[in-house]
């Protein structure tokens, strides 16, 4: 590497750099970020928007010391080029390499692990009120967009900021977009302030002018205070912030690094709430992603390569038959709402600010009247579902099961309690890849199973996931959990027993000694498994359990009849999870096994890589139950328990 970014190795660097050195930087910047998510994915046109902000705020402000906190966190790669992490980059995203999103284990320069949105206002000024209190003078900074600064828990933090008046400066990156088009009335709003020509504290400016009216007695001293509020309110930028306790600034043109490092100097000054507006384009300086910033918000392989000269034209070869494209459980689930949409009109449908990564986009276009974006606000859209039910439609809660996280307490007392019928479909559910550790969707069984009246399905497959579906929304005054992990959907044998029964699972493979019960995407894996475990002389009877809660505790009964060892399986953390549930089960109705394993994500936050390379290093690939199986038997050989083997054994093994 050369260049002006390969003598950057610390913020501090940039404090010795012209602006036009400044600007080849953030040029090289943009480069780097585009060859290295065209190899290894990633977030592409957020990054390229922030570069500016970036270098503006560490070149004017001492991070470490003064503090710099990040919503979501995707648009932090310039952020990671020049805090010491260039020589590491290339790794970004990749088993082993670099986070995504900031990681306080890889720098200083971050203080939180950051993935979801609608965090940075409230940890930032929790960090500000902690200086204060301990007597440490610094700024703390926290930077959020347009689509987080949306969300009920920034609201809250502003809310709060404005009463204790702490020394914190917040950075709006308004890019008019989250991953697809920010929406509602607060949108808007900052569309109408964008259309306002650039004031500093235009407020301070009215009142020097309406003053000089002359002022004729009591009556002309009323007109002029309402005058001069009806011109602030007219008139006046960003005065929702100003109304919140915050000293507004901007629009400024976030791509205009002079114009920045002035702002921030002039802003640094002020030890009070201020909130700068800085207007960016998602994609900027790269045209294709700033004209179509969703297409290009996580893309991998979109730049062209060079192509080679034509070889010489040759006898046209037949036309290879096309293969045929194997669907994700999105997909699936995309086609079987609309099925049931034509023909059911109570059925809605409810994503926050994730249509295209649930697969709803074409719901809102076919259906627009049932179709509800509720922005960063996954605990609104949770409770609003719940009203949409009460009132008699059906509403299916589109959402990734780690951002349904968000939205726990309005399940439990606005859903649940209330035995309304809401459909949450969980997509991403299990492990999701190279986003790490903030989007693994592996607690939602753990969190949703201990709530009274819940549903609990994971399907096989993609018919599967059809069947369930419809199943659901014949539930009535019972929400229902519906989860379907980040992957193509496999080919198994067809059901022998296709007909969804609450509470009952199915028998996909016959075998004796050992039972796979497994839940949902494990149910291909451990298939797959049972064929190298018999070419190994093991026949183990593969389950497809269907249902986490409730349990079928039938199938588990006649499963202890002629099985010494039960292993439950499953894409989802172990600790109360269905292997839980399970060992639960097998407890309070006495059923024995000899021995009992469960297999699923351990007790730790798992880090980023390919799914299929996760699944191995949990032990949940068809390689991985092989070799637990196969354990599980040594061990039994060399134990002296007995093949009747009281339930103490289970709690011993579980």
């Amino acid at each position: 590497m050369s260049g002006i970014l390969s003598r950057v190795n610390h913020p501090h660097d940039l404090k010795l750099l012209t602006i036009d050195e400044m600007r080849q930087l953030a040029s090289e910047i943009r480069l780097e970020i585009m060859e290295v998510v065209n190899k290894n994915g990633g977030h592409l046109a957020s990054n390229l928007g922030s570069v500016e902000v970036t270098l503006a705020l560490h070149r004017v402000f001492d991070f470490p010391r003064d503090r710099l906190v990040w919503d979501v966190s995707h648009q932090t790669y310039p952020h990671k080029l020049i805090t010491g992490r260039r020589d590491r980059f290339a790794s970004i995203r990749t088993y082993g390499g670099i986070s995504g999103f900031c990681n306080k284990r890889e720098s200083i320069f971050d203080l939180f692990d950051a993935g979801h949105a609608g965090t940075a206002c409230s940890l930032g000024l929790g960090v500000a009120a902690g200086d204060s209190l301990l007597g440490h003078r610094q700024k703390t900074v926290a930077v959020v967009g347009d689509a987080a600064i949306a969300a009920g828990m920034a609201f809250e933090a502003l809310n709060h900021a404005g009463e204790i008046e702490k020394d914190f400066l917040v950075i709006l990156n308004d890019n008019r977009m989250s991953i697809d088009h920010s929406v509602g009335a607060f949108s808007r709003y900052l569309n109408r302030i964008r259309t306002k020509p650039l004031y500093q504290d235009l407020k301070k400016d009215l009142h020097d002018l309406l003053s000089r009216i002359p002022i004729v007695g009591k009556r002309m001293e009323d007109t002029l205070d309402h005058l001069r509020e009806s011109a602030k309110h007219s008139l006046v930028p960003g005065l929702l912030f100003q109304e919140l306790g915050f000293n507004y600034y901007g629009p400024v043109d976030g791509h205009d690094l002079e114009g920045l490092i002035r702002t921030l100097e002039d802003v640094r000054k002020i030890e009070a709430p201020v909130l700068l507006h800085a207007h960016t384009v998602k994609g900027h300086g790269y045209d294709p992603a700033s004209k179509d910033p969703i297409k290009y918000h996580a893309p991998k392989g979109f730049k062209p390569e060079a192509k080679p000269a034509a070889p010489p034209k040759a006898a046209p070869a037949p036309a290879p038959t096309p293969a045929k494209k194997v669907p994700s459980y999105t997909d699936i689930f995309k086609e079987v709402l609309h099925d049931v949409a034509r023909k059911d009109r109570r059925i809605a449908a409810i994503t926050a600010a994730m249509s295209g990564g649930t697969g709803l986009t074409d719901f809102a276009l076919e259906f627009p009247g049932r179709y509800f974006d509720v922005g960063i606000a996954e605990q609104h859209g949770c409770a609003f579902a719940s009203g949409l039910a009460y009132a008699g439609l059906r509403p299916v809660y589109a959402v990734y099961s780690t951002f349904c996280q968000r939205c726990y307490d309005q399940f439990v007392h606005d859903t649940c309690i209330q035995e309304n019928s809401v459909i949450f479909c969980l997509d991403r559910a299990g492990l999701v890849g190279e986003d790490g550790w903030t989007h693994h969707g592996v607690f939602d069984i753990a969190y949703m199973r201990c709530i009274p009246g819940v549903i609990l399905m994971a399907p096989r497959d993609g018919d599967e996931l059809k069947r369930m579906f419809l199943f659901a929304v014949d539930q009535k005054d019972r929400p229902v959990g519906l989860r379907y992990p980040r992957a193509n959907v496999p080919s198994l044998p067809a059901s022998e027993d296709p007909e969804i029964q609450l509470g009952k699972g199915e028998k996909l493979l016959e075998g004796e000694g050992v039972a796979l019960f497994a839940y949902g995407s494990m149910v291909d894996e451990c298939y797959r498994a049972s064929a190298e475990l018999r070419s190994r002389g093991i026949e183990p009877t593969v389950v497809n359990a269907r249902f986490a809660k409730p349990l079928d505790v039938d199938l588990l009964r006649q499963l202890a009849r002629n099985h010494h060892t039960l292993v439950t399986v499953e894409e989802a953390t172990l600790a109360g999870s269905f292997g839980s549930a399970v060992v639960e089960a097998l407890t309070d109705q006495e059923i024995r096994f000899n021995r009992v394993q469960r297999l699923g994500v351990p007790d730790r936050f798992i880090t980023f890589g390919s799914r299929a390379l996760l699944l191995r290093e949990c032990g949940l690939d068809a390689a991985g139950i092989v070799e637990a199986v196969e354990s599980i038997l040594e061990s039994r050989e060399n134990s002296p328990v007995s093949p009747r083997a009281s339930i103490g054994a289970i709690r011993g093994d579980a």
